[in-house]
């Protein structure tokens, strides 16, 4: 069997690609990388992930004997983000899906969305309120309160799905994230945190081959008008396209529609 041609950089971060392997048992071309967890006390977990990735990439690009395409998920975007930077050399191809360039933001807007659906639940009053202390004082702190606030409501992971073939992605996912190995909290915590230290603004990547770039039209997290602006200056070659999805196209679409099926 020859070596996988996708590598698969999943989103988080602290999340497994545990959804992507139950919707595709049968996709051996693609390597659902399982980023590896924070180590404890980790002086930097995030640039310890960026050297994991590059890595495996490097192992990947090896044992096939030719560039691969890199497949990202979300916040998986920065990695690819870092591999194209460091070995473009052993890149065919880069395929974003739903790219968050600011994570933190993107929470931000997902919590504003919560709230909006679920103004009447009870803790929706703790939710706006740490809202506003994030309004009045940004910052890490007052970020993970908001996070807190928004696990309070129901259902909040239904809200990253779009209306047109999300309810069964968003059941699945829904069970599939209380399995053991679908999300580690410590290394969520502990690697956006380090990830907000870093300077991150756009750069021009030294990646010259073809990019492509997908938005939900119904993506809780992203403005695809200001996202797509942010990586236009990343991947000035890029193409964009708004499908018909929420924050998972590879969980609402097939590969194929994704741009790595078997051929990629």
């Amino acid at each position: 069997m020859s070596a996988p041609s996708v590598l698969y950089l999943h989103g988080g971060p602290g999340l497994g690609p545990v959804f992507e392997l139950a919707r595709y048992p049968d996709a051996t071309h693609v390597h659902w990388w399982r980023q590896p967890l924070a180590k404890p006390c980790a002086a930097r977990p995030f640039l310890d992930l960026q050297a994991s990735a590059l890595d495996e990439l490097r192992r990947l690009a090896a044992e096939r004997g030719a560039p691969v395409t890199l497949a990202a998920s979300s916040f998986g975007a920065h990695l690819a983000v870092h591999l194209a930077r460091h070995a473009p050399e052993l890149i065919a191809r880069i395929v974003l899906l739903a790219p968050t360039f600011d994570p933190e933001q993107a929470a931000l807007r997902l919590a504003r969305r919560a709230f909006r659906v679920h103004t009447d639940h009870p803790s929706a009053g703790q939710l706006a309120i740490a809202l506003a202390a994030y309004e009045d004082d940004p910052g890490r702190p007052r970020f993970w309160d908001v996070f807190g606030a928004l696990s309070l409501l129901p259902d909040v992971t239904s809200l990253y799905f779009g209306p047109n073939g999300g309810e069964t992605a968003a059941r699945s996912f829904a069970e599939l994230i209380e399995q053991p190995g679908a999300f580690d909290g410590p290394t969520s915590v502990a690697t956006s945190d380090d990830f907000s230290a870093i300077d991150r603004r756009p750069v021009a990547s030294a990646f010259g081959g073809p990019v492509t770039v997908l938005f939900g039209a119904h993506d809780p997290m992203i403005d695809a008008q200001q996202d797509q602006a942010v990586w236009s200056v990343i991947f000035p070659q890029a193409e964009f396209f708004k499908v018909e999805t929420g924050h998972f196209p590879l969980l609402e679409l097939t590969l194929e529609e994704c741009g790595i099926g078997w051929s990629a």
